[in-house]
């Protein structure tokens, strides 16, 4: 991530402050094999005390560490969780459903709850927390998520106005965390090697293994709030995490459609190496949730392009009969010096 990073001609001084433990040498790009050859370090836990196994310990206290990372999201720059980008939560309220399935190619995402009364996350609230929880985690390299203070400051960031009462924003948000905190996730991804063997790759996680919630006064998520990633989808966050811009997805906070396309658009095209057509039907798989007929997911979905287009204007690709012909772009994320740029 932090090779990709690099490569992208993020300045140093923007980035040292997320990766706290890497060396030096980390950050030249001549010393990097590549963007794709580089795996997050996690540094070295110390022993847990048995009451919390899960924990990692930190120097810097929670809310000192909430402030610096709020002010990083700032800055430019947030993550997302490279199989929610994939396969994204549902759009609109799933009802009393359990269970919620997607797939995309050779990886198949299943969504379900420790607690069916609360149902399962969904819409632009769900993506948002993910969003928050993922950033935190790259940034601070600890399973434990602060939420008072911070949460309100990350929604005010992306411009999210901050209602109060029964149908709030607070409300709202809160009943969200409720339920990505019973959240389980299961990940089944098909695997092939060089020989041409296949096999399959399980991941089952529940999203956090503790939570502690304080209330105000709205019943919006209180001061000294946090919870605890499992361990399991706390390192593959940071195995597998996508650089996207604050600010981009703070003009596509109002659809949840508009936000799964741009993450969708910038983890795939950073990864291009030559132009992919993805068929429509392959795009309703993955994006159309709620759609009964191709043709209407196809007018939503371009619509939704669109919108994407305008604040990534690097994405290139064209629209056909056929679905979208992807091609190579430049990174979104990238700032290059004049003197770099060809």
């Amino acid at each position: 991530m932090l090779a990709q990073l690099v490569a992208d001609g993020i300045p140093t001084s923007e980035l040292e402050p997320h990766f706290p433990g890497f060396p030096a040498s980390a950050f030249e790009k001549a010393t990097l094999p590549g963007p794709r050859a580089v795996t997050p370090r996690v540094p070295e836990r110390a022993s847990p005390p048995s009451a919390t196994a899960n924990r990692v310990s930190v120097a810097t206290s929670v809310t000192k560490v909430a402030q610096e990372s709020s002010a990083a999201a700032a800055e430019g720059i947030s993550f997302q969780y490279v199989p929610l980008i994939q396969c994204s939560f549902p759009h609109a309220d799933p009802g009393e459903i359990t269970t919620f399935t997607r797939k995309n190619g050779w990886l198949e995402l299943t969504l379900g709850t420790t607690r069916p009364e609360s149902g399962l996350p969904y819409g632009v609230p769900a993506r948002l927390l993910t969003i928050y929880c993922a950033s935190e985690a790259v940034r601070t390299r600890s399973p434990e998520i602060y939420l008072g203070k911070s949460v309100h400051e990350f929604l005010r960031l992306l411009e999210v106005p901050i209602t109060r009462g029964e149908r709030g924003s607070l409300r709202v948000y809160a009943n969200q965390l409720l339920r990505l905190i019973r959240c389980t996730l299961s990940i089944d991804e098909n695997l092939r090697d060089s020989s041409g063997r296949t096999g399959l790759h399980i991941r089952q996680a529940l999203f956090a293994d503790e939570a502690r919630l304080w209330w105000d006064e709205d019943q919006g998520v209180g001061q000294g709030s946090s919870l605890i990633l499992s361990s399991v989808l706390f390192h593959s966050i940071l195995e597998r995490s996508a650089p996207l811009s604050t600010k981009a997805i703070r003009q596509l906070r109002k659809s949840p459609m508009d936000l799964d396309v741009y993450a969708w658009l910038v983890h795939r095209l950073f990864h291009l190496g030559k132009p992919s057509n993805v068929s429509w039907q392959q795009l309703s798989e993955q994006f159309g949730h709620a759609y009964a007929e191709l043709r209407q997911f196809r007018r939503f979905f371009l619509d939704s392009l669109e919108r994407v287009r305008a604040v990534y204007p690097e994405a290139k690709l064209t629209v056909n009969e056929t679905g979208v012909l992807l091609l190579p772009s430049r990174p979104h994320l990238a700032r290059r010096p004049a003197a770099a740029v060809r």
